[in-house]
């Protein structure tokens, strides 16, 4: 289970007046620039100012929970076999470190986890598969919960209980403190959404003649495409609400008129379309154009970068097809499906789309016979004098000679194999390259 907490949430500048709580808002207001800032924002994407997010401008909280069940006393009882007891507890695990566990099995409060540490320990007293066996008995069996590849965290809490089914349970919480990085995700009230592009410096961003910077500069373009114009009326009211206007209420229901958003920013002594003159802050030059800027409610949304981003030299493959598994907790591969297949084709890259399907795949070979075609097993067999050798033979010609090594995906000879096992043969036909 996984959750997420703004730090510090705001509350739109027009109340709506459903909501009556302003803590249940998931987001923050920001100054929002509407420019072209270095071609970073391009379409949907954001430029940030990077002194406003170590200021704690969107920091979250991370919060994941890890369960385990153990029988209690009842249920121990009733069981006969040592194998299928098992408790909570600190063993010398051989699939994780348990450096921050204690006796009881239970990480202490406040302890930091990283990838590969044990979150709840847990082992069997004795099992019947166990080859090993102490002065006391056999060794216990690992049972523990490990954290995968990419979750971390500090120790938040730890809950022991039990439920009505006769079993103990333990569930520890780990935070995990993120502030926004790239491709990380937003998007304000109207779902005029894009990902965080660049972080600028707060000295080289656009400042206005009473020393505002922005917080996000978002490109123009992004308006006409996402027709989200409701966004440029929610700067405008807020920029004039916070110049000492009066609330108004923003819902659907009870749309303020443009003709009163215009008055309320000259009556603070702004353009009437809210477009401020700004200097830039590499050159300290004025820029000629006018910029049009004001407090926008943004959100913060739960698609980040680092629970996306994934990456792979070598990893475990399928016990059955021996291609790469497709989990990212797994440490699996990224997809090649039909369709970047096509596009490698297009571009004529046969030695690159050979390389990605076969040979860092699941690259084998096979042995074929070039008088029946037919696919030919590795047997051990006896020859002459009564010795006996192992390599290829062809049942079908009664022969060693005319068999050929030829390099096949695995996918392809359990595809054959298969086959074969419900009597169907194929056919291989073999070209000398």
């Amino acid at each position: 289970m996984t959750s997420d907490c703004l730090g510090k949430p705001g509350y739109p500048l027009g109340q709506n007046g459903l909501v009556p709580k302003p803590e249940l808002y998931s987001g923050q207001n920001a100054i929002v620039a509407v420019n072209v800032h270095l071609e970073y924002n391009q379409e949907d994407s954001l430029v940030m100012n990077r002194a406003s997010l170590e200021r704690g401008m969107f920091r979250s909280e991370h919060v994941r929970s890890y369960k385990a069940e153990v029988d209690n006393r009842e249920m121990k009882d009733k069981k006969r076999k040592l194998g299928d007891i098992v408790m909570f507890g600190k063993i010398q695990s051989k699939i994780g470190r348990v450096d921050s566990l204690d006796d009881d099995g239970f990480p202490y409060v406040g302890a930091s986890l990283q990838s590969g540490d044990i979150v709840i320990g847990r082992c069997a007293e004795s099992g019947p598969d166990n080859s090993k066996a102490d002065s006391n008995g056999a060794e216990p069996r690992d049972h523990s919960i490990k954290l995968k590849h990419t979750e971390r965290g500090v120790v938040q809490k730890v809950v022991l209980s039990s439920n009505d089914e006769g079993k103990n349970f333990a569930v520890v919480s780990l935070r995990q403190v993120r502030s926004p990085c790239l491709g990380d995700k937003f998007s304000s009230m109207h779902g005029q959404k894009g990902v965080l592009g660049f972080l600028e410096s707060q000295e080289n961003f656009p400042f206005t003649t009473q020393g505002i910077v922005p917080d996000i500069v978002i490109n123009p373009h992004a308006f006409p495409s996402r027709q989200t114009p409701g966004q440029l009326l929610e700067a405008a009211l807020g920029k004039g609400i916070a110049c000492g206007g009066s609330l108004k209420y923003a819902t659907p229901f009870s749309t303020v008129s443009v003709d009163a958003i215009i008055e309320q920013l000259h009556r603070a002594g702004f353009s009437r379309w809210g477009n401020e003159r700004v200097c830039n802050g590499r050159s300290g030059e004025m820029v000629r154009s006018l910029i049009f800027m004001g407090p926008t409610f943004y959100q913060r949304l739960i698609h980040m970068a680092e629970d996306k981003v994934k990456y792979r030299n070598t990893g475990p493959v399928h016990p059955l097809t021996r291609q790469p598994v497709a989990d990212r907790k797994r440490f699996g591969g990224i997809k090649f499906g039909g369709m970047e297949r096509n596009c490698l084709i297009a571009h004529g890259a046969s030695a690159n789309l050979y390389e990605r399907l076969v040979t860092l795949s699941d690259s084998s070979h096979m042995h074929v016979c070039k008088e029946c075609q037919n696919a030919v097993n590795v047997i051990e067999r006896t020859v002459a004098g009564g010795r006996k050798i192992r390599g290829p033979y062809c049942g079908y010609c009664q022969s060693v000679d005319d068999i050929v090594r030829v390099s096949v995906p695995y996918g392809a000879k359990l595809l054959c194999q298969e086959l074969f096992s419900m009597g169907i043969s194929l056919k291989l036909e073999t070209q000398m390259c």
